[in-house]
């Protein structure tokens, strides 16, 4: 990961629904945000753009700018977007005889129900599997056979495997994945089989499920690599597409992309495995609340983001991260790991609308995303959105909105928003915007509460770094409900996922699969983690990390035997020596927190504790900027107040004047009263009533609420 130091910047981009963010840092570690809206399908033009922004911003060229970039960062939504618009490869996959309907039978009744919301699940009468992800056509079985030891009963002929591949290429696959039983035990067969599919169709992307899913679960290891190969040609394309541009306009440094399980990978690395960066950018904004907890002294942190196409969640606890052991899209579940995000479909860009049965407002899960984007825009929509009533509201301010140079018809939104929602209503428009905006608010501390309360989560004890473009506007009234001791908008916010990844490392993880009951044999536990750590040391030393640079920590999912949860608790000590001390000690962590998930009364003691995967995760430090502070300058904001708006003030249920501060004039130490509205080039923040917003010395806003827990782990 080495390159000459002519080389000045670290450039983070992320593509969102609406928006494309852009964070820029150089040598001293001076910031610089910039954002442009998103240009799907060819999201490179949208990338150029903010570059573009960001350049100016620092006074150069576009290809001034990547031809001083050291580093290039990059999350998308490539991935999702086409599984969600059907604009995936066609792919086939070869299985082991016998076992052809896998995909097709799922988990019996829990496909049918599983990734529903609540009310689709009422009736399960109405409710059907999806479609498989591959069709039945498409799926080819193979007489072999391996059992769970890894002894060859039957190895595959490879004149079958040869005919197999035929087939499927002349039924115009691009690519195949291969699933066999047991494989990641004894991966033999599915290495012959990968060397036949290279010789007979050179040009077909390949997926093995060995590397890509090596754990328990026929279905879910199955649908794992019938999903990556989907994806593999369609992101392979993009990311070409994209590193051709790049190079097009000066850039030579190391492009890397970002990883649902919190890392970077170098960009060949990241386009066989595509399944990895679904919802990348999500997590990008969870590691980037982790790093300025870092930078600002906040452990406990619960990570918010409202973007344009849905409202995210996740937490920090203690400086850790959770991770998911399966993850989930359109329904389809596929097995490999990524951080705990927990999404709702409700964002800036969510179409507000009128339930014509029954009357009762609606909100999302459609969006206007960027084009036609919300009515405010003037790209076209003509559907009335959350932005737009953010916009009716008096928060969002024409001279300000993206630098200015955006321009916003909010009288275009009051049209669309009176004629769609206030009159079906029979309301005024000054009465339907306040209730809209009540109500998108309830919707998100809902999912709030879901992530924290209910699994047993004081929110007291946590600070709420709210960010996304939309997050300003909302974070006080969620924050207070909820009751957390404080709420910080980073400087970052309306950009925090670029932010994440210039804060991120490059990332291997590996895993295997050995039920083991507790206590276990130490040696035996060892003689596994060894195995997956000369792996992940490999594969990071091949990538010019030195052990100095090489950080290891272990993972186990732990479960009570004869139950179903599965709870992935981190080993203490990193990568010390595996003694029978610290196997005890990560027993009592994983009865710690089932009790804090489940319930004090649900632990099964008496059952016993079974081991059942092992993960070791491998992290390639990678340089990050030292970010600069400022020293703290008086408290009176005064200077900053632009403007004087009419807008509605939530916590006192009324329209009212208030003061408009620009952020720009803003600096660290001033602290501005509420009610106010602040505008940044990127982003707004509305600060309530009896409340002050402080900025601190990394320019970040901070509302202290004053409802911390005793002992809560967050500085005043």
């Amino acid at each position: 990961m080495s390159r000459p130091d002519r080389q000045h910047y670290v450039v983070g981009i992320d593509i969102g629904g609406t928006c494309t963010d852009c964070v820029v840092v150089d040598a001293a570690g001076s910031v610089t945000l910039a954002k442009a809206f998103s240009t799907p399908p060819d999201f490179q033009h949208g990338i150029v753009d903010a570059l573009g922004v960001a350049a100016t911003e620092l006074g150069i060229s576009t290809a001034e700018l990547l031809a001083a970039t050291r580093l290039f960062l990059h999350s998308t939504t490539v991935a999702e977007n086409a599984v969600v618009d059907g604009t995936l490869a066609t792919a086939g996959v070869i299985t082991t005889a016998g076992f052809e309907d896998t995909l097709f039978a799922m988990r019996g009744g829990y496909g049918r129900w599983s990734g529903l919301t609540e009310d689709e699940k009422r009736n399960p009468i109405e409710t059907e599997k999806p479609e498989p992800i591959v069709p039945r056509s498409l799926v080819r079985g193979i007489a072999e056979r391996a059992d769970a030891t890894g002894n060859v009963h039957r190895a595959p002929a490879e004149a079958e495997l040869e005919e197999a591949v035929r087939q499927l290429v002349e039924a115009g696959v691009e690519a195949v994945g291969v699933s066999f039983l047991w494989s990641f035990v004894n991966p033999a067969a599915e290495e012959l089989a990968a060397r036949v599919a290279r010789r007979v169709a050179p040009g077909v992307f390949l997926t093995l499920s060995h590397k890509i899913a090596p754990v328990v679960g026929e279905y879910e290891r199955t649908s794992t690599v019938a999903l990556n190969a989907r994806l593999g040609p369609v992101v392979r394309r993009y990311l070409d597409d994209l590193r051709a541009q790049l190079t097009g306009l000066g850039f030579d440094g190391i492009l890397l992309v970002a990883q649902a399980h919190g890392g970077l990978l170098p960009v060949d690395e990241a386009a066989e495995r595509p399944v990895g960066m679904i919802e990348s950018g999500p997590v990008s904004g969870l590691v980037g609340s982790r790093a300025l907890g870092e930078l600002i002294g906040s452990k406990d942190i619960i990570a918010a983001d409202i973007g344009g196409t849905t409202f995210k969640v996740g937490v920090v606890r203690d400086g850790r991260l959770d991770y998911q052991r399966e993850s989930m899209v359109l329904r389809h579940h596929y097995a490999l790991p990524k951080m705990d995000v927990v999404s709702l479909g409700l964002a800036g860009g969510s179409i507000v609308s009128v339930d014509p049965r029954s009357g009762v407002p609606r909100l999302g899960p459609r969006s206007a995303g960027s084009y036609p984007g919300p009515v405010c825009y003037g790209h076209g929509g003509n559907e009335p959105t959350v932005t737009d009533v953010d916009a009716i509201l008096g928060y969002l301010n024409a001279d300000f909105f993206l630098g200015g140079r955006a321009g916003l018809d909010v009288d275009a939104s009051r049209r669309a928003f009176e004629e769609q929602v206030a009159r079906p209503l029979g309301l005024e428009v000054e009465e339907a915007a306040p209730r809209i905006y009540r109500f998108a608010n309830e919707r998100f501390f809902d999912l709030l509460h879901k992530v924290t309360v209910q699994r047993g989560l004081d929110p007291r004890r946590f600070a709420l770094f709210s960010f996304g473009g939309t997050a300003g506007m909302h974070a006080a009234a969620y924050g207070e409900e909820l009751g957390v001791a404080r709420i910080v908008i980073p400087h970052s916010a309306s950009v925090h996922g670029a932010f994440g990844l210039v804060t991120s490392d490059v990332v291997h993880e590996q895993q295997t699969t050995q039920p083991l009951r507790a206590p276990v044999d130490t040696t035996t536990l060892a003689e596994l983690f060894d195995g997956l750590r000369a792996k992940v040391v490999a594969q990071l030393e091949a990538e010019g990390f030195g052990s100095d640079r090489i950080a290891l920590t272990r993972s186990i999912d732990m479960r009570y035997r004869r139950q179903v949860h599965i709870l992935t608790v981190q080993m203490p000590e990193g990568d010390g020596p595996i003694t029978a001390d610290l196997v005890a000690r990560t027993v009592e962590l994983f009865e710690e927190q089932y009790r804090e998930r489940y319930g004090p009364e649900s632990a099964y003691r008496e059952a016993g504790i079974e081991l059942v995967s092992y993960r070791l995760r491998g992290a390639g430090i990678v340089e990050r900027p030292d970010f600069r502070s400022e020293e703290t300058a008086t408290t009176d904001a005064s200077g900053a107040v632009v403007r004087t708006v009419r807008a509605w003030v939530d916590r006192a249920g009324a329209w009212q004047d208030v003061s408009g501060y620009d952020f720009e004039r803003l600096v660290p130490g001033n602290e501005v009263p509420g009610p106010a509205v602040v505008w940044t080039p990127i982003t707004t923040l509305v600060v309530p009533p009896s409340r002050t917003a402080r900025i601190d010395a990394f320019r970040n806003v901070v509302i202290n609420l004053g409802t911390s827990a005793a002992g809560a782990n967050n500085p005043p």
